[in-house]
């Protein structure tokens, strides 16, 4: 299995590398800290596509919403995605609602008992 985070954070990127590297040390976990990063990773045909992507709502530049415009022109299978948020927010759960392909809302940092149920889903 492969997760790939989409978010422009340095400390939850550590965090989450070293959660998944106490808990989960088979599951590869790539890093990408902008939209556009993510994108080219997700066209790049020498790569394998991540199972689950973790995406950050608020980024500089293109945010979640935006990548989720340019991922759905992929016509990408297989991979469940997740909205990495600081805290709820309504509007975003509103917006949501025009994008059927994120499984959940998820709110940061990460903890062990969420992420178990998400890996096991």
């Amino acid at each position: 299995m492969k997760v790939m985070f989409v978010d422009d954070d340095a400390i939850n990127n550590e965090i989450n590398q070293m959660l998944f590297g106490k808990l989960y040390p088979q599951i590869e976990v790539i890093i990408k800290n902008s939209v556009d990063k993510a994108i080219a990773y997700l066209l790049d045909s020498t790569t394998e596509n991540p199972n689950k992507i973790f995406l950050d709502v608020n980024l500089p530049v293109k945010n979640g919403w935006d990548f989720l415009v340019e991922f759905k022109t992929l016509n990408l299978t297989g991979i469940d995605l997740y909205m990495l948020t600081s805290a709820l927010d309504l509007l975003d759960a509103n917006v949501r609602a025009n994008h059927p392909e994120v499984k959940d809302f998820v709110e940061k940092p990460l903890y062990d008992y969420k992420l178990e149920s998400i890996l096991n889903d």
